[in-house]
């Protein structure tokens, strides 16, 4: 399978700018081919719809009272007299007589319309004389339709929800409403993540003061789990190329996509794209022009898309929300376009940017209608709790020009 690698090899040394990057790493989906599933509704929150799902009834399936009152007929010439109330109406049980001059029908929410009536007076503007008769205060007052909801106000018979919707809760909702136990999905692509450090140490692990906890694969796998993805966090590889290459052909074997956090640097152990290209990696590009994330990387591997993230865990975080995010979403035919960019006011002074393209680590708040942001004053792309503290990320272009309290800023919104 042909993916377009960028041109020429040499262009691939060079800084890619971020969409340039994206637009060939989202080719690589073309190596991924999911089959669709069948799932239970109660098993399928988060999953991507991979089928159309059409209702099978109209709901409401017929007229119903939305209050508790009194059915009755608008047209009536004898709603200023006593009327009788000759039957009871409620949902699932509805009145079997038919309202004619004269009559009436206790009804309840969500209790169907009993034949003749076509409104509902609410049981507060009634006035009980007994057990079966009953006078309206203000019959003048009464109007067709009133306190009912028509057949298929919801929705009607046949009407669908499209592939690529991720199932939420409200999804679930409609879904059932619509008749159905079962839904066709998108099977979850089998994501492989590689963390590489002789530093770095499994989490609760005795460690000495040469060593720190490995963070990024559990930050990378729990955000994979919130899109319908199978990750898993491989044995952490040593800096050396035996051990990269070990994880890495058992990886290409057993995975749709391959992810790898550290050593993606120049420097004397950053061995993960030597290690790669010695078991036939194919790279789309080797650079891009942003911050944090300049080191990252992507191409395929035995036909397997791998991205190589940096390994600061901010960098590491930030680019797998802007790289690998975008091409699982495509995988899984997810009809989401992300990252969304959007905008806010700005709390805070900013300097002028520099030649690459800045992602700003920040908080929005909503201000009665109004979204503000404030900029981290810590950059550092190894500084976890700052991300931590950060829900959305500000986007300096390069060379951007200085911006001043209440500017208007594009953002991303973290996941």
């Amino acid at each position: 399978m042909e993916v377009d690698l960028g041109h020429s090899s040499e262009k691939n040394h060079h800084l890619r700018s971020y969409s340039k990057a994206l637009e060939l790493l989202l080719g690589l989906h073309k190596f991924v081919n999911l089959n669709d599933e069948t799932i239970t509704l109660e098993n399928s929150l988060g999953r991507v719809l991979s089928g159309e799902v059409k209702a099978l009834i109209d709901n409401p399936p017929a007229d119903v009272s939305s209050m508790d009152g009194y059915a009755i007929n608008s047209s009536d010439e004898r709603l200023n007299e006593t009327l009788r109330v000759i039957d009871v109406s409620a949902a699932g049980n509805p009145a079997r007589a038919q309202v004619s001059g004269g009559s009436a029908v206790r009804i309840f929410t969500g209790a169907k319309l009993p034949e003749g009536a076509n409104s509902v007076i609410i049981q507060e503007e009634v006035t009980s004389i007994n057990k079966n008769e009953i006078s309206i205060n203000n019959p003048e007052k009464v109007l067709p339709n009133q306190n009912v909801r028509k057949k298929g106000t919801d929705f009607i018979e046949g009407i669908s929800i499209k592939p690529g919707e991720i199932i939420t809760p409200k999804e679930i909702m409609l879904f059932a409403a619509m008749g159905h136990d079962k839904l066709l999905v998108k099977q979850k692509p089998l994501i492989s993540i590689i963390s590489i450090g002789d530093e770095l140490i499994k989490p609760g692990n005795q460690h000495n003061k040469n060593q720190i906890f490995s963070s990024n694969a559990y930050g990378i796998s729990s955000l994979l789990e919130k899109l319908s993805c199978k990750p898993v966090i491989f044995p952490i590889a040593r800096d050396n190329l035996e051990s990269i290459k070990r994880n890495l052909d058992n990886a290409s074997q057993n995975s749709d996509i391959i992810v790898t956090t550290g050593g993606a640097s120049v420097g004397t152990y950053d061995l993960v794209k030597s290690a790669a290209k010695e078991l036939g990696l194919q790279l789309c590009f080797e650079k891009v022009n942003i911050r944090p994330g300049k080191p990252t990387f992507a191409g395929y591997l035995r036909n397997v898309p791998l991205i190589g993230l940096p390994g600061n865990p901010v960098s590491s975080y930030v680019c797998a929300q802007l790289f690998l995010l975008p091409l699982v979403m495509k995988i899984i035919g997810c009809k989401i376009n992300y990252p969304t960019i959007s905008s806010a006011r700005l709390n805070a002074k900013m300097k002028p940017n520099g030649l690459r393209k800045h992602l700003v680590r920040a908080h929005m708040i909503n201000d009665r209608g109004v979204r503000i942001v404030s900029p981290k004053s810590k950059q550092d792309s190894s500084l976890i709790k700052t991300l931590q503290e950060s829900n959305c990320l500000i986007i300096r272009p390069p060379n951007d020009s200085s911006k001043d309290v209440d500017d208007l800023v594009d953002i991303i919104e973290l996941i």
